[in-house]
């Protein structure tokens, strides 16, 4: 069985809270955990110690406010993965 089988889509899920809270989705800045929501294909890293693939510890979205928000590469997102045993990341 999949360990994340019965999280909700993470697009659905922003666009539900934006709703229940009158927000635009574009202030979603992320999540914790999970399964990543890849702009492009799936890149889950391998750890380099035990070849693992790492979970995800937080994805970032840039934000609503072009004027404040964190620049990856014009509507990017930036991953942050870690393999707890090792003690190894990756971004």
């Amino acid at each position: 069985m999949d360990e994340f089988e019965d999280e909700p889509d993470y697009d659905q899920a922003g666009e539900e809270w934006a709703a229940r809270n009158d927000r635009p989705a574009s202030s979603v800045l992320g999540r914790l955990g999970g399964t990543p929501a890849w702009i492009q294909g799936d890149e889950i890293p391998s750890c380099p110690s035990c070849i693992s693939p790492m979970p995800l510890i937080v994805q970032l979205e840039e934000g609503p406010d072009h004027s404040t928000a964190m620049n990856f590469g014009r509507c990017g997102g930036a991953y942050a993965f870690a393999c707890e045993p090792c003690g190894r990341g990756s971004v």
